[in-house]
């Protein structure tokens, strides 16, 4: 008996009735790619401006009658390694104060310079001598909010929907970070910028869920990178509004007050047709597509309906195994030699690429240049390097792309070794081979939302991308460890970084193609996808061609194949 003609995945049913791109998909997607990083871009950005450095001294006894070039005569001084003396502001000499044996004791009150900087988190909370190590905790507790929220976002869209994630997310951001400008301790600042990380990278990434699940073809590739156009341009704006503004406790309000205006975007961007499918809101879904449709030029005709994919009863059926999410779906992973192989190298370039951009985008501080000139410069620079990211993966794949840019990142940062320190104005050898192994990063990062839809089948290709995700916040909570190297030698962190950007560009070489080839639906399919195509099998001299016809199953059919 003839098999019956088997039902299309949701998503190509709607595609299909809708379009791959048309006139409803450039009005919405133009208004995503504004707005999908503005709160991410400033939640995430702020902490490099808000923990700048600037210089501090022990503070004067109230009522004091020392003169300032009195008091600097108390302070420690200990010789560098030219042997000049330099001021040690943490300590000062046991004079006016509790009787000690000490001949220097602890400050516990400081001044900051703020010539530029009228209030940092350094100046509010006093995270210097002994309390400077905490300021990394900032760091940690926004990516610790990322890892958490990207994960729940995607869970939170899964169960009720794309449209009231979005947007409690983004009344998440709001509140949050309206919050943390009246803290009043430490403690709290972290509370408040962990839920703005919870809440602005999920809500960007929701955004990005439905862009992808209204769009295909090479526009889907065009997309998946113009995201990081939005986080260049943002970032360059929070440059500018730290630099006309430098109080921190006023840039959260500026950063989250306004944000509300984006939930006008709410009654613009519907739901989600895939997901109104999947929940049993057929009747909606039909009428969304009719809807996008009529404005993309297209008849679907009085027939048209959506069908959901069935999954089979049968408690050996494979689809029932496989479809199962969570734990189950992770196992799932790395049940199969080639997926499990492609699942790991894909979980390190998370990792890489975030702790190599986020590690020289938030802790390069002291590379010599200006703080607003080099956060500026390299945001600028991110322009081109997505433009490159775009035309390379259309012409020469998502492999070779990758390979390319994490090579140059690596090399870039590794040579930094090789320039003396000292030696040139501003450290600008240093500081450019710095800027280029970034925007390699920015490049990098672009590829793997991408390629990593790509590679894992469609039955745990959410669980695939959600752990990547947590890959990739877990860099950048290391990335604060290693640029405390730096206290060893500055281009030390910078060469880490470089090591780490070229063991992934060797990783990656043994992913396979996926430009051009059909998603793999099933576990079976993601183990067949790129079975032995690797970089390193081009090289290899072809075998004798082979010939091989055999009879499809339940069919009349012959098939050919060549065997290489």
């Amino acid at each position: 008996m003839e098999d019956s003609k088997p039902v299309e995945d949701e998503k190509e049913q709607i595609i299909k009735a809708i379009g791959g791109w048309g006139k409803y998909q450039l009005q919405r997607c133009s208004l995503i790619l504004i707005i999908i990083w503005l709160p991410a871009s400033f939640h995430l950005l702020n902490m490099v401006y808000y923990t700048a450095h600037t210089d501090f001294k022990c503070r004067r006894p109230l009522n004091s009658s020392y003169s300032m070039l009195e008091w600097e005569e108390l302070y420690k001084y200990d010789n560098d390694s030219s042997g000049t003396p330099q001021l040690d502001p943490c300590w000062i000499k046991n004079k006016d104060f509790e009787s000690s044996d000490e001949e220097f004791i602890k400050c516990t009150d400081w001044e900051h310079d703020t010539s530029f900087w009228e209030k940092t988190i350094i100046m509010e909370f006093d995270l210097v001598c002994d309390r400077e190590p905490y300021k990394k905790f900032t760091q940690q507790m926004t990516f610790f909010g990322l890892m958490c929220g990207v994960f729940s976002g995607g869970l939170l869209s899964d169960r009720y929907g794309r449209r009231p994630t979005m947007m409690g997310l983004l009344l998440l951001v709001v509140v949050s970070g309206t919050a943390s400008s009246f803290t009043t301790n430490y403690p709290s600042f972290l509370l408040s910028v962990w839920f703005t990380g919870f809440s602005s990278l999920g809500y960007g990434t929701v955004m990005y869920c439905w862009m992808m699940e209204h769009i295909s073809g090479r526009h889907k590739t065009i997309l998946g990178a113009c995201p990081h156009y939005c986080f260049g341009f943002w970032g360059l704006m929070t440059a500018l509004i730290c630099y006309l503004v430098p109080n921190w406790r006023h840039l959260q309000l500026i950063f989250s007050v306004p944000c509300l205006v984006l939930g006008l975007a709410y009654f613009y961007i519907p739901e989600s047709a895939r997901w109104l499918l999947l929940n049993g809101r057929k009747t909606e879904a039909e009428q969304l597509c009719r809807t996008i449709a009529k404005v993309n030029g297209r008849d679907l005709g009085p027939d048209f309906k959506l069908t959901v994919k069935a999954i089979s009863q049968d408690s050996n059926s494979k689809d029932v195994k496989q479809r199962g999410q969570g734990l189950l779906g992770f196992l799932q992973l790395f049940r199969s030699p080639n997926l499990c192989k492609k699942t790991l190298i894909n979980y390190y370039m998370w990792f890489s690429t975030a702790l190599i951009y986020y590690g020289l985008t938030l802790n390069s501080n002291s590379l010599g240049a200006s703080l607003f000139v080099y956060q500026a410069v390299g945001k600028a620079l991110e322009f081109p390097s997505i433009t490159l990211v775009i035309f390379l993966l259309l012409k020469a794949g998502r492999r070779i792309t990758l390979m390319v840019f994490y090579t140059i990142c690596g090399l870039s940062l590794i040579l930094t070794m090789a320039i003396p320190l000292n030696t040139f104005p501003h450290e600008w050898p240093i500081v450019t081979l710095n800027l280029l192994g970034r925007v390699c990063a920015i490049g990098t990062l672009a590829v793997c939302y991408i390629y990593s839809s790509e590679i894992f089948p469609t039955v745990v290709r959410n669980v695939g991308l959600g752990t990547s995700s947590v890959c990739a916040r877990a860099g950048p909570m290391i990335a604060p460890f290693i640029a405390g190297l730096s206290v060893y030698d500055a281009r030390i962190p910078t060469t880490v970084f470089g090591v780490v950007a070229l063991a992934a560009a060797f990783l990656v070489t043994f992913l396979p193609e996926t430009s051009n080839t059909p998603l793999p639906d099933t576990i079976e399919d993601s183990e067949e996808l790129g079975n032995g195509d690797t970089f390193w099998n081009q090289f290899k001299k072809p075998k004798q061609d082979v010939t091989v016809s055999f009879k499809k199953t339940n069919s009349d059919a012959s098939l050919s194949v060549r065997q290489c």
